[in-house]
């Protein structure tokens, strides 16, 4: 740690150390998902941020930095410098960000060879100079930065989103659970496709799960619920009370569907909940929302952005979130970015999915390149969700990939990855217009992340894959 310590030198007592690291694998065991998802965001995009409780910091970070900075014989091939944002500030006197761009001066020539860890990130938020300084760092890719906080500390980093958008935070797992975790738990709109991946990950985690359909209920065997019926509503929860979670994933989630169809939008988003609000007593609400509620002239948005949806469906999404907030104690609102994904054949189309079948036709494609999607893999969305539910969270949360991408970009990544693992080459090309549809759309809804899910690529990989495995199962009759 030579290096490290002569270029701190200067800095005694300054809340800036060297970290020393270990081979400590019953750590990497027990925050395994989480330190290969920091490792994977590191390399991708140079920082990576666990959002955990206080008492696991040790923990991630020590796990983190073992597997990142040792090669596969465990000879270290990075230093490690760890700043205690708190300490830091309180001793740097009236000029930290000074103290801070010197430090990050000194370490940049060796910026292959170093690792900064930055604990108490949220620390930084509160002065307007260190906020700067520490995007100039992560925009700029100056040194590579792995920083802690806590969920009230993503809270006020959250608040300028300017930076917090550029943090690629990871919602840590909790400790781990001893038993399965003793909650009944309802999935209103279980057969769609989000609700079949919430569905599915939650009976694996949950000791009690049922789940709710309309048209495709009974063929998935689930209960039938029409929620724009109160009647309905009432008569369910008469006969299925004591829920201790109630997830409402049944809502229109077509923009054009919704702008033609505004009566049916409104009672599905936004009228439905007011009716649960009557007879789904002492639970906790989950109420699923949207990118769309902005407009997308002026992201990036943090959830306490003001929203302003340009279309019907965007603004049925955020009377839904209000009606849940006022009506519901501690309700959680959770909003998505552009979904996709597989569960079966019978899923509803995405753009993803139209981009995958589009591939297979032996003609040029035409994809939009203008609007700015934000693809989030629904496997990643159903876990984050998981994840806020363990934390016991309320209010407002978002998720959605981490990469800006137009329809022309994401068809390019699909060709490219099928080609990887089929062989199959889309040899036509791929160009740009722009999109029709009933409804406005906005530009580019980037949303900062309280946990960062896959990167596109990755998780067209992944759903390529299951979507193989799934035909294959099929035709030998499994």
């Amino acid at each position: 740690m030579s290096n490290v310590n002569d270029a701190l030198s200067q800095y005694p007592g300054s809340g800036i150390s060297p970290l020393e690291t270990g081979n400590l694998q019953p750590l990497a065991a027990l925050f395994g998902a989480d330190v290969e998802r920091a490792i994977s965001l590191l390399s991708r995009f140079n920082n990576a941020v666990f959002i955990a409780e206080e008492q696991a910091e040790k923990g991630i970070i020590t796990a983190t930095v073992n597997k990142f900075c040792h090669d596969a014989s465990g000879q270290a091939i990075k230093e490690v410098l760890r700043i205690d944002a708190r300490q830091f500030i309180n001793i740097s006197g009236s000029q930290p960000e000074k103290r801070l761009a010197e430090v990050v001066t000194v370490l940049g020539n060796k910026r292959e060879k170093i690792l900064l860890v930055i604990t108490s990130l949220e620390e930084f938020a509160g002065d307007k100079r260190l906020v700067e300084l520490l995007q100039d760092i992560v925009k700029k890719s100056s040194l590579p930065m792995l920083g802690m906080t806590t969920l009230d500390g993503f809270r006020q980093l959250e608040k300028i989103p300017q930076l917090a958008a550029s943090l690629q935070f990871i919602l840590s797992e909790k400790l781990p659970q001893v038993n399965k975790r003793d909650k009944s738990v309802l999935i209103i709109g279980a057969t769609s496709l989000l609700g079949s991946a919430v569905y599915q990950l939650f009976s694996r985690e949950y000791k009690s799960v049922r789940g709710t359909g309309f048209s495709k209920a009974a063929a998935l065997g689930f209960d039938k619920l029409d929620v724009t019926s109160g009647e309905e509503i009432k008569q369910y929860f008469s006969g299925h009370s004591g829920f201790d979670v109630v997830v409402y994933i049944a809502g229109e989630a077509d923009a054009d569907v919704a702008e033609k169809e505004r009566e049916r939008a409104r009672a599905l988003n936004v009228d439905a909940v007011s009716s649960l609000a009557r007879y789904a007593k002492d639970c906790k609400f989950v109420y699923i929302s949207s990118e769309y509620v902005f407009d997308g002239s002026s992201g990036p948005y943090g959830s306490d952005s003001p929203a302003r949806p340009i279309n019907y469906y965007g603004r049925t999404k955020l009377e839904g979130e209000q009606v849940s907030l006022k009506s519901f104690p501690d309700a959680l609102v959770v909003r998505f970015g552009a979904l996709y994904g597989y569960n079966g054949p019978g899923d509803k189309k995405t753009s993803v999915s139209k981009l995958i079948v589009s591939l297979d036709n032996p003609e040029p494609l035409k994809a939009d390149n203008v609007q700015i999607k934000h693809p989030l893999l629904l496997e990643d969305a159903a876990r984050t969700l998981l994840k806020l539910l363990d934390y016991e969270s309320s209010g407002i949360y978002q998720t959605n990939g981490p990469e800006g991408l137009n329809k022309q970009e994401m068809a390019e990544q699909i060709a490219a990855a099928r080609n990887e693992l089929t062989g199959h080459v889309f040899s036509y090309p791929i160009t740009g217009v722009e999109q029709t549809g009933v409804a406005a759309k906005p530009l580019n809804t980037h949303m900062v992340n309280v946990d960062t899910p896959r990167p596109f690529k990755e998780g067209v990989r992944f759903m390529l894959l299951k979507q193989k495995t799934s035909k294959e199962k099929a035709v030998h009759g499994h």
